[in-house]
């Protein structure tokens, strides 16, 4: 018997998935959560200590383990064809950067940052991929020379000592197990992640991002289980990095992932024609590629002239382009005829603007995007195809994946709190929990709310998120400014029961996963002023009681009390860190904010 442990080994956003015996997802989970460092960049996504525990509890007993990369090493080792020009242009500059004349300017600056840029990201990219699986193999090989050395039917007792107190039992989470490695092409670990989570059995799949080993965009058709790729040119031009230079001009931080911003500082902005054109002139789409335009300057040349314009102007216009460029190459595929449904995956799935779009301008007629469509996502992706190269017969069954795959809260720290932390206000109120939530948001009270195990990838979907009451129109300033400590301009997301959706957005789509803005029907935009975006938009959350009974139950409850079906909804973090993790992590954010009650499964803490 094997289990499949799936490793997103990118330079950004580790994470460590696992697949069980039956080709079941059970836990998945980016890095940034337990290091509650954003993004984690240059992490592994196999923690020496932790692997092993999570081995434990969610691997199967006795399984052997194959273990997955999520980028090919052979690809990996061929890094000096793409080093060895960079490493001359950046010894050029070196050379004659403090020199007059030509050769000062044979290299300009802008260039050289280029160069610099893309030979860290190279050298990042190597070293992530290479100490993936190290810490697996390290933490493999000392739990079994405890495992060989223990004492013949020791099995996991605690080890005594003389003065009678007993020690933590030995370890066994990796102990007598077996573990082989493999790897799998990176845009095929997104398309993986993405199709096998899908409610589709048959679909066209679509991978955008910055780069991939060899391309920017790949694409696939997915029929009975399997994906099958089809050929096209590969695409240097990357819509991904486009967007990443936009979120620079904006003057906000890609390697923070702050391209969020851009989207949200878009809705703020004018049309400006030739700033559109600046912006449109470099790219255009051909067939399934994405190629050089009219302009054949860098978007890093055109990186100080950019920032002469209003920024909010700027992010219109470069979210105009991204969309135009998106839904022109989707266009084109599906024109290919491989199927009305379309599975997005890659980094630009997270574009929820450009997502809200896609049906009513491309042909097809169902979208689905997986809930971590970005590198994290990358982690389910190769577990699922590990396990699918031991099992060739292998069929994911057409339904929609849980996203409720990652870490629950410590029930240990939770008691510790209960009967330790000399808490104020707190009331364990069982089932009556949802009600009493229910009134407090009524009451305009602003309430993080915690239940089951944490979501997989960026979205707070009903288990560690921020809740309030949608109706007051002060609510999203008093939430930035008192919660997230962000920016004025970033708007929150709606999630609605699935059966009032028709009645608040116009055409109306699910949304289980956060991953796509609607626009709101204009007679109920007043009655909701806190969801509703600047432009009348909103990045809605669909809720099904299948779904997640817990918040289903809040929002039920939240709609006797008021009438609307739908609360405000933000991630249970503070601007520039993950969502929390731990007991201790939201009892800090609780205290150090100005969140008015904080609920852990049934426990409610008020100020």
């Amino acid at each position: 018997m094997r289990n499949y442990v799936g490793l997103a080994c990118s330079m950004h956003d580790p994470a460590l998935a696992i697949v069980n015996s039956r080709g079941e997802l059970v836990f998945a989970e980016a890095a940034e959560r337990f290091l509650q460092n954003k993004m984690a960049f240059n992490s592994p996504p196999d923690d020496f200590i932790r692997t092993s525990r999570l081995v434990e509890a969610y691997c199967e007993d006795g399984a052997d383990l194959v273990v997955a990369n999520s980028w090919q090493s052979v690809w990996i080792r061929r890094r000096h064809q793409f080093l060895a020009p960079l490493e001359f242009c950046v010894g050029l500059a070196d050379r004659f950067s403090s020199r007059d004349g030509f050769f000062r300017n044979y290299v300009p600056s802008a260039k050289r940052m280029r160069f610099e840029q893309m030979r860290w990201a190279v050298i990042s990219l190597e070293n992530s991929v290479s100490q993936a699986t190290t810490n697996l193999r390290a933490r493999a090989l000392l739990d079994n020379i405890d495992y060989a050395c223990r004492p013949s039917g020791a099995g996991a007792a605690p080890h005594s000592h003389r003065d009678g107190l007993q020690t933590e039992a030995p370890l066994k989470g990796l102990a007598g197990r077996k573990v082989f490695f493999t790897d799998f092409d990176h845009h095929l670990t997104h398309a993986a992640a993405a199709c096998y989570a899908s409610p589709f059995g048959e679909a066209a799949c679509a991978v955008v991002d910055g780069r991939g080993e060899w391309r920017s965009a790949a694409f696939y058709a997915y029929r009975g289980g399997r994906l099958s790729k089809i050929k096209a040119p590969p695409s240097i031009v990357s819509l991904g990095l486009f967007y990443g230079f936009l979120c620079l001009a904006c003057g906000f931080d890609p390697a923070k992932g702050e391209e969020w911003k851009v989207m949200g500082l878009a809705a703020y902005g004018a049309s400006n024609e030739e700033l559109y054109e600046r912006l449109r002139s470099p790219f255009r789409v051909k067939g399934l590629q994405f190629v050089r335009g009219g302009s054949r300057r860098s978007f890093v040349q055109h990186l100080s002239e950019l920032r002469a314009y209003d920024r909010a102007d700027l992010a219109f216009a470069g979210q105009r382009v991204f969309e135009e460029l998106m839904c022109e190459l989707l266009g084109n595929f599906f024109r290919l005829g491989i199927s009305e449904n379309l599975v997005l995956a890659g980094g630009c799935g997270l574009n929820s603007s450009c997502n809200g779009l896609i049906l009513s301008r491309t042909g097809f007629e169902r979208l689905f995007v997986f809930s971590a469509p970005a590198d994290d996502g990358n982690a389910a992706g190769a577990a699922w195809l590990a396990f699918q190269k031991d099992h060739p017969d292998w069929q994911p069954a057409p339904r929609l994946q849980s996203p409720y795959l990652g870490s629950p809260m410590s029930q240990g720290a939770l008691d510790r709190l209960l009967t330790l932390g000399r808490v104020h206000n707190l009331s364990r109120l069982g089932a009556g929990i949802h009600a009493r939530t229910a009134q407090l948001l009524a009451e305009g009270k602003i309430v993080a709310w915690i239940q089951g195990r944490a979501e997989f990838g960026p979205r707070a979907l009903g288990n560690r998120s921020i809740l309030a009451d949608p109706r007051r129109p002060d609510m999203k300033d008093l939430i930035n400014q008192r919660v997230k400590f962000r920016e004025e301009f970033r708007p929150f997301a709606p999630s609605i029961l699935h059966e009032h959706g028709p009645d608040y957005f116009e055409d109306y789509q699910e949304s289980p996963y956060m991953e796509r803005t609607l626009r709101f029907k204009q007679s109920v935009r007043e009655k909701v002023p806190a969801v509703v975006h600047v432009n009348g938009t909103g990045r809605l959350h669909t809720v099904k009681r299948q779904w997640n009974e817990d918040f289903h139950e809040l929002i039920t409850q939240f709609h006797k009390i008021t009438g609307i079906p739908l609360v405000l909804n933000t991630s249970l973090n503070i601007m520039g860190k993950p969502l929390v993790h731990s007991v201790e992590d939201a009892v800090g954010m609780f205290y150090t904010t100005g969140l008015d009650a904080l609920v852990i499964g049934d426990v409610l803490i008020e100020k």
